[in-house]
């Protein structure tokens, strides 16, 4: 691996160790200053390069700075991840995402492009109705695939599809289209020194602030330090806890089914008979 970091950044590097792994990709500390991720498809890093780019010229969150691309290896910036002063970095964090979420898009919810999602693509066809985009886009999309890889039983599939024309019910329909890093959760914030270095691994489109602030929510990434100073920069709206944050997160659910199995079910499951399907 070194060799092939060192053929790409122009120059010698001394050791690559192996971070993380993955079905789908694997991560490399090359002489703590540089990352190295590989891909089996080489779509997945050029969708996060191209996310990246996206983010350095039209936002503020703090990112990796890219080293080059290669086929289907990717090269960023080295961040050192204490996870010093948690706390403290959550105010940090909702600043960060605050700002990112004023970020709108005239073409309404959607991208300019498809991006990634852990292995997956996110279709992100514009749409000009935030509600319908989140009920073809993210989640008939997902349970349909992981219905077709039988990951999702029928009867399952069928009262989510339920859930899915009825839920004018139960979203609303924001003012403005928001920015969104789209997987906020810990492996993903990394912390130095009591302040946020850098949000990771993103998974952008412009859709519902609500749906990092669920995501957060479903994978305790961050506490009530993060949601009561995120209030104060940008409103909360009524009812985000009680009636939407279970139906965002059936969305990053569904991911988690097809990537890893059965062991997500009982909570799509859960979901499900709360909304009465």
């Amino acid at each position: 691996m070194k060799e092939r970091v060192s053929a790409i950044l122009g120059e010698e590097v001394k050791s690559c160790r192996l971070m993380t792994q993955s079905s789908s990709t694997a991560v490399y500390n090359c002489d703590n200053r540089i990352v190295a991720k590989v891909a089996t498809d080489p779509w997945l890093v050029e969708s996060e390069e191209l996310m990246y780019e996206y983010l350095r010229d039209n936002s503020t969150l703090p990112i990796p700075k890219l080293y080059g691309r290669d086929n289907e290896v990717l090269l960023t910036e080295y961040i050192p991840n204490d996870q010093l002063g948690r706390l403290d970095a959550e105010r940090d964090a909702a600043l960060h995402l605050a700002n990112l979420h004023r970020i709108g898009w005239e073409e309404g919810y959607g991208f300019v492009d498809d991006t990634v999602i852990g292995p997956y693509r996110q279709n992100n066809t514009p749409y000009d109705s935030w509600i319908e985009f989140f009920r073809r886009e993210r989640l008939l999309d997902f349970a349909t695939k992981a219905f077709a890889e039988e990951q999702l039983p029928e009867e399952s599939y069928l009262r989510l599809i339920a859930l899915c024309e009825d839920l004018e019910r139960y979203l609303i329909e924001p003012k403005h289209s928001s920015l969104l890093h789209g997987d906020v959760w810990s492996g993903n914030v990394l912390i130095h020194r009591g302040e946020v270095a850098a949000f990771i691994d993103p998974a952008i489109y412009y859709g519902h602030h609500e749906v990092d602030l669920a995501f957060i929510m479903m994978f305790s990434t961050f506490g009530d330090r993060f949601f009561e100073h995120y209030h104060k920069l940008y409103p909360i709206e009524e009812d985000f806890v009680e009636v939407r944050a279970d139906i965002y997160n059936l969305y990053p659910y569904l991911v988690h089914l097809r990537a890893f199995g059965e062991g997500y079910l009982p909570y799509i499951e859960r979901t499900l008979q709360k909304y009465g399907y």
